[in-house]
């Protein structure tokens, strides 16, 4: 099945929908976390912002980071941000530890694929719940895009992925085609013919849903700042997640962004459009949400 996300899709979610995504949201704890494993990786993308790193999270902060997590119930996890996770030198030992906490946690794993081969059986046999593989040119064995089959997303970009590659993919099981995007204002989407169109702004769910923490323990408010602009606490300074989360700071970005006006890594950034808005108008004039809808 082809997934392809079109601007109207997003802007024009059902009220249903928006009140499922509201009750989803936990003021306590984030339910989505971004974990950066690793800031190394071994391609240079164009339309990339990270800096060059090759640098590791230290695996005992990452057991510290899953330990809080855990004490929240079931949540989800991305094991990457700007690095490919499967370079990591622990990811295997750091997939088997958040399941070893709780069999509910949720792994995603987005790769380039480089060295899926490898790993493919592993992954598998640990129970990731998703690899999302960002399309590449890969010698995968037919044994991996078998074992890929059972758990496995192919993303396309429109800008990148040749037009050949539409039609070698469009049998695969789950695909999903997407266009660039800004990373916060980082890369200039018009070399690639698009426009930063930021129009119509809603407030990005990020700041609601799924924090992320880079490979040094600094927790930022998204996966869309490749080089920390928007540190908001630090594992390194003793922060918990649970406090920065609960932080007055973070609750002004909330009433800001619902109010329209944003600020820092948000004011060009243009990643918002990849998901829908998940607030009532009424909701956006008041400047926070109320307590009968989340």
């Amino acid at each position: 099945m082809i997934t392809k996300f079109t601007g109207l899709a997003k802007k024009l979610p059902s009220p249903l929908y928006k009140l499922a995504a509201q009750s989803w949201i936990d003021y306590d704890f984030p339910r989505h976390i971004f974990i950066e494993t690793t800031a190394k990786c071994n391609l240079s993308c164009e339309y990339c912002p990270r800096e060059k790193n090759d640098s590791h999270m230290d695996f005992s902060l990452f057991q510290r980071i899953v330990d809080e997590c855990n004490q929240y119930g079931p949540r989800s996890f991305s094991l990457h941000l700007f690095g490919e996770p499967l370079l990591y030198p622990h990811i295997l030992d750091a997939i088997k530890y958040i399941k070893e906490k709780d069999k509910r946690h949720t792994i995603l794993l987005t790769t380039n694929g480089t060295v899926l081969n490898k790993f493919i059986d592993q992954l598998v046999g640990l129970k990731v719940d998703r690899i999302i593989l960002s399309w590449r040119r890969n010698n995968f064995t037919a044994h991996t895009l078998e074992q890929l089959k059972k758990i496995g997303m192919v993303r396309l970009l429109v800008e990148e992925t040749p037009k050949e590659e539409f039609e070698k993919w469009k049998t695969f099981p789950r695909v999903e085609i997407k266009h660039l995007h800004n990373y916060g204002g980082n890369i200039d989407v018009k070399k690639w013919g698009l426009q930063n169109d930021l129009s119509d702004r809603w407030p990005c769910y990020h700041l609601w849903l799924a924090p992320a923490i880079r490979w040094n323990g600094d927790i930022t408010i998204c996966c869309n700042d490749p080089n920390g602009k928007e540190v908001i606490g630090s594992y390194s300074n003793n922060f918990r997640l649970h406090t920065v989360w609960n932080s007055g700071h973070l609750a002004r970005m909330r009433e800001s962004h619902l109010q329209g006006r944003y600020k820092g890594l948000c004011v060009g950034c243009n990643s918002w459009k990849a998901y829908p808005d998940i607030f009532f108008s009424f909701q956006k004039k008041n400047g926070h949400p109320t307590t009968n809808f989340v």
